[in-house]
């Protein structure tokens, strides 16, 4: 019996590739399969499936998208188990093949993964990942606790915040999984990074004055070893942290052309920086940094030392490093640290770093660029309060108070036929039906997820402490006067939300004048029977099911969700499978499940223009690092219900025409086997006879003889 993986837009490591291997040969231990099997890895849902199904004929399928955790591995022992219980055991398939077979296949699936954890321990830090969701309950408590601590906070905890503050990691443990496990990122930010914090402001608490960590750094000397040790070890990773990205970056603009001009290539860059990183014995790091001569240059510091201490000789200003601490690597990489530095430049934030290198070029320091202040995250302005956590803070400011009617700004509940609210919702005299919307849910309900409202609130903060307090401390100290009935800043950031309730309105306006109109919806027409139920601000089922409307037809019912759109940018697209639609978006639709919202109304109110569809699309295509509109493109393969756009076809390309020409460019082959030859011979010289070297200069050769004599 032979299991066969299939990728289908799944993008995952090898180490994880052979994981699923050594499940499935454990599963066919315990539930061995006649025929052979072929295991489909999704990348994205397919139809009405969740996490795994299985057909007679194309065997399982597993919903990976790009991960690998506990919670894969029992899905596809769940599915197994079922494929046993067909072929096997001669059992009928059934609906979902049903009842005692399924509760079977999850009872046995959850023990066949306690059992696979236990023989196979070496593999925890691939299943590591099925922590996240424990770790992230923790983190959002941790956030409550600080939260409800408004009004009864320890003198000793404010005193530590105005010390040095700990650096969000901005991203998840497990979001570069191919260069550093979840579980050695979970231990160097909580064990290491922190405790370098802790022992540094524990060191620091009897001194004088505040410290800035930045300060502490430039005058390290001043500092005895236990304060340059841990004040180091916060620097250093305060900045390698941002320094980091998911996502592959490719260097350019200033940086690019400042590495061009002071190495001659990013790749001798490149090279430099690898063989200063292979050559630092024991714990350290290596750096990329601009001198005072202006000139980039690599250097290597020991231990927790940074470029920026005043007695670091020929130091300068740091913009791209590497830990080369065993902690940084081990658990993955062991002993082979090549690969773990080879691998560091695919997760390199040139962004960041190209932003470090303007600021300097500026002459701003570290500090003045507020690389290492809270509120900053990288080079963008980010709300240090997540908008779970900054709806609680909210919700602090008002009293609970029973009924529909919230005139002073209570707190409370709605559950009337026209409105139905489970959260709580905040009422006074910046209610959206004063503003031209529908209920009476407050425009300061949606401050928690409101950009435009953060940005000002950050603003506010700079007006009034010039930035220096603690960030989140002075939300909790003046959320009256930010979010209160009669606050001093209130109406100034609801009047940024205004404009958006008013536009909402008139789309809804429109929306109902299509709706009648595409339907044939004549009040004229005996015996015909219809209505339309709005939702009004604030409803459940509008925020969480997605239903703006409810269109009556003759007792049956159909829910509508309403979207603005720019109908110029949607395309008609004429490809070998027919035509399909795409309309740009900034949400991604998948929330709006078919059992919840039937119709999508895409309304173009100023242009006077709409595209309906049944909601039945295929596919969302995101948008890679869109700077404009749109995030997303909903993908839609039927025609639509209804529009009164007439759209041209665009044809799709062939996969020959959109691939372009390779063409082959001899003179930099040429050029660039010179540079391997001299760059070899240098390693002889350094290092004296060595018959790999002498092997390798050899195959360079001949490549470049071969060239030559084309």
């Amino acid at each position: 019996m032979n299991v066969t993986f299939k990728n289908i837009n799944s993008d995952i490591s090898k180490q994880e590739k052979d994981l699923l291997k050594t499940f499935c040969k454990f599963l066919q231990k315990e539930y061995p399969l006649k025929d052979d099997l072929v295991i489909h890895l999704l990348g994205q849902r397919e139809g009405r499936m969740t996490t795994g199904s299985q057909h007679k004929e194309k065997g399982i399928k597993i919903l990976v998208n790009n991960r690998m955790n506990r919670d894969i591995l029992r899905t596809l022992a769940h599915e197994w188990v079922h494929s046993h219980q067909r072929n096997v055991l001669g059992r009928k398939r059934g609906p979902d093949i049903g009842g005692q077979n399924e509760d079977e296949a999850n009872s046995l699936a959850g023990s066949l993964i306690k059992t696979f954890e236990k023989e196979n321990p070496d593999l925890e830090n691939i299943i590591f990942e099925g922590l996240k969701p424990i770790q992230d309950k923790i983190q959002l408590l941790e956030e409550k606790i600080l939260i409800q601590d408004k009004f009864n906070i320890q003198e000793n905890f404010i005193l530590e915040m105005k010390k040095i503050g700990i650096e969000k990691l901005p991203y998840s443990y497990s979001a570069m999984k191919q260069f550093v496990d979840p579980k050695t990122m979970n231990i160097h930010y909580n064990k290491h990074y922190k405790g370098y914090v802790k022992k540094l402001n524990d060191a620091l608490k009897n001194k004088e004055g505040e410290m800035d960590l930045e300060d502490i750094i430039i005058s390290i000397n001043k500092f005895d070893d236990s304060v340059r040790n841990n004040a180091g070890g916060a620097f250093n990773h305060a900045l390698f942290w941002k320094m980091l990205s998911p996502k592959k970056q490719i260097p350019k603009d200033e940086i690019l052309n400042k590495i061009t001009e002071d190495f001659g290539n990013i790749k001798k860059m490149k090279d430099q920086f690898n063989e200063e990183a292979k050559k630092r014995f024991g714990s350290g790091w290596v750096w990329l940094v601009i001198g005072k001569n202006k000139k980039l240059k690599i250097l290597s510091t020991p231990n927790q030392d940074n470029p920026l201490m005043n007695i670091v000789k020929d130091g300068g200003y740091p913009l791209l490093g590497l830990d080369l601490w065993e902690h940084a690597y081990y658990l993955k990489y062991q002993n082979k640290k090549d690969d773990y530095i080879k691998k560091f430049w695919n997760h390199v934030n040139w962004d960041f770093v190209n932003d470090l290198y303007k600021k300097k070029i500026e002459k701003k320091t570290l500090k003045e660029s507020t690389v290492h202040k809270k509120v900053l995250n990288e080079s963008k302005e980010v709300f240090p309060i997540k908008p779970k956590s900054f709806r609680l803070i909210i919700n602090k400011a008002y009293p609970f108070c029973e009924g529909e009617f919230h005139p002073n700004g209570c707190l409370g509940k709605i559950q009337t036929d026209e409105c139905q609210t489970e959260d709580g919702i905040i009422g006074g005299r910046f209610t959206e039906e004063n503003y031209g919307g529908l209920g009476n849910w407050s425009i300061i309900n949606r401050f928690d997820t409101n950009s435009a409202v953060h940005k000002e609130i950050q603003k506010i903060w700079v007006e009034e402490t010039d930035g220096l307090e603690n960030f989140r401390i002075w939300i909790m100290n003046n959320i009256d006067d930010l979010v209160g009935n009669d606050g001093r800043f209130t109406e100034r950031l609801v009047n940024l939300n205004s404009q958006t309730i008013i536009d909402g309105r008139e789309n809804e306006n429109y929306a109902k004048s299509v709706l009648i109109q595409s339907f044939k919806l004549n009040p004229q027409e005996e015996g015909m029977t219809w209505q339309i139920k709005e939702r009004c601000a604030g409803d459940v089922r509008d925020r969480k099911l997605g239903q703006d409307f409810d269109l009556i037809i003759e007792n049956t019912s159909y829910f509508v969700q309403v979207k603005p759109v720019d109908v110029s940018k949607v395309e008609k697209i004429g490809s070998e499978r027919g035509y399909y639609y795409k309309v740009p978006s900034w949400h991604n639709h998948t929330k709006y499940k078919e059992d919840n919202v039937d119709v999508i109304l895409y309304v173009d109110r100023p242009n006077e223009k709409y595209i309906m569809f049944r909601n039945d699309y295929t596919r969302i295509q995101t948008v890679a690092n869109p700077s404009t509109f749109p995030k997303f493109f909903v993908i839609y393969y039927e025609n639509p219900i209804s529009t009164n756009v007439s759209l041209d076809v665009i044809l799709e390309p062939t996969k020959s025409e959109s691939k372009p020409k390779l063409v082959r460019d001899v003179d930099k082959e040429i050029e660039y086997y010179k540079e391997r030859i001299d760059y070899y011979k240098n390693k002889l010289r350094e290092l004296g006879r060595s018959e790999n070297i002498n092997e390798i200069i050899k195959f360079y050769k001949k490549n470049l003889d071969q060239l030559i004599t084309q």
